[in-house]
């Protein structure tokens, strides 16, 4: 009795632990929002004609979402028969379930745009209507949802809700706006409100939030239609604002920070600027500003001190200290991922480059053009998991092998 018993717990610990280290994606951006993957053992060239595609879906419905994955799923969401769809599949493209959360985005530029978020044997979903709902990942199964717009007071912009949400701790995060609350924490298990920051009445802005420690203070860093955010991450108390507005009310970009600094930055003509907290992180003060990046929403990288990111039809690399261009090309816009100490930049056209994460100079490795599943541009974002590279474009998902050989 005693053997089996030792048998036994042995199992289950090395069954933990070959899960805890199953390489995962369990959020928009991932860990942190920085789109930065950890892995190694990646290809650094590919071959000609491009990479080798492993499998494809066929029926992700019409949208925007990446995908997330963990715990052996695959998540994304699509426009299905008018109807807001969250999908899992197997790790080999297999569908395991669907479930409609509510009636889909159908005005400008329909189809879902939040990415579906992962924790704890749960999945999250906001629609661009706004019904956030909170999934059994295995089965598919709804536990509950909220209607941010008819229940919260909630706004929306010209384009929908395009926040992936955050989880933090027992609570998952999101951006209402209006009148009641400009970010609204629940409960993640139940949907019940935990806090809720007023005392600003603005409109969400498409940007996924990140958590940093200032001090002994967590901050909710994130953008509202007018305005960059830090956010007491534990109470919900507003604890600085900066103004910062475009023509269109658009922010979609995840604010960057490293040590004290804030770097912000959107499109239509708006320049990138970082921010400095004050010492006691109550305030944010300009430290510079510059034209060179107009990031619209397909997100930057901060790598050794730089950053990098598409602006209007041209990608760039900028220091962060001091905001100085170290280099620019022209070769459209789009989104951004860094793994490997490499580059994969996908434009929205449909190229994807292969380009060394350095300051010296943009170099072009390696490129191909994706399979176009319809006229919608490439606004999905790459992930990178366990050497497979996964791309969303409208009613299909691509995975392509980047595994070292």
């Amino acid at each position: 009795m005693i053997r089996f018993t030792l048998v036994l717990l042995i199992s289950v610990f090395f069954n933990a632990l070959s899960y805890a280290e199953t390489p995962s994606w369990p959020t928009f951006q991932g860990v942190n929002q920085k789109s930065i993957c950890p892995e190694t053992g990646l290809l650094k060239s590919w071959p000609n004609g491009g990479l080798e595609l492993l499998w494809k879906f066929e029926d992700c419905g019409k949208g925007y979402a990446s995908v997330t994955i963990s715990d052996g799923m695959i998540f994304t969401a699509g426009d299905i028969s008018g109807e807001n769809t969250v999908m899992a599949l197997d790790m080999e493209g297999k569908l395991l379930w669907k479930q409609a959360t509510g009636k889909a985005w159908k005005a400008d530029y329909p189809g879902t745009r939040g990415t579906p978020t992962y924790d704890d044997g749960m999945t999250y979903h906001l629609s661009g209507a706004g019904m956030l709902a909170a999934l059994n990942a295995k089965t598919g199964k709804p536990v509950w949802s909220l209607d941010l717009v008819k229940e919260c007071g909630g706004t929306i912009g010209s384009w929908g809700l395009a926040e992936s949400l955050l989880i933090d701790g027992n609570n998952i995060l999101c951006m209402p706006g209006g009148k009641e609350a400009i970010v609204l924490a629940l409960d993640k298990k139940t949907g019940k409100k935990k806090w809720a920051t007023t005392g600003l009445e603005d409109t969400p802005s498409y940007c996924t939030p990140t958590i940093v420690k200032v001090g002994a203070v967590r901050q909710l860093l994130t953008m509202s239609a007018k305005y960059a955010l830090g956010i007491n991450a534990d109470t919900g108390k507003l604890i600085w604002k900066f103004f910062y507005e475009t023509g269109c009310d658009v922010h979609a970009t995840t604010p960057l920070y490293k040590n004290g600094s804030i770097f912000i930055t959107s499109n239509y003509g708006k320049d990138s600027k970082l921010l400095k907290l004050s010492k006691d992180g109550t305030s944010v003060k300009e430290v510079w500003s510059t034209h060179a990046m107009e990031n619209h929403h397909g997100g930057v990288v901060l790598i050794d001190g730089y950053i990098y990111g598409a602006g209007a039809n041209v990608w760039s690399c900028i220091n962060f200290e001091n905001g100085k261009t170290s280099w620019k090309v022209r070769e459209g816009k789009g989104s951004i991922l860094y793994a490997d100490k490499m580059l994969y930049l996908l434009n929205e056209s449909g190229k994807l480059v292969l380009i060394e994460a350095t300051p010296k100079a943009y170099k072009e490795i390696s490129s191909f053009e994706l399979p176009k599943a319809s006229k919608d541009t490439f606004w999905a974002h790459p992930v990178i998991c366990d050497g497979k590279l996964y791309i969303r474009h409208a009613n299909m998902l691509y995975t392509y092998d980047v595994k070292g050989k």
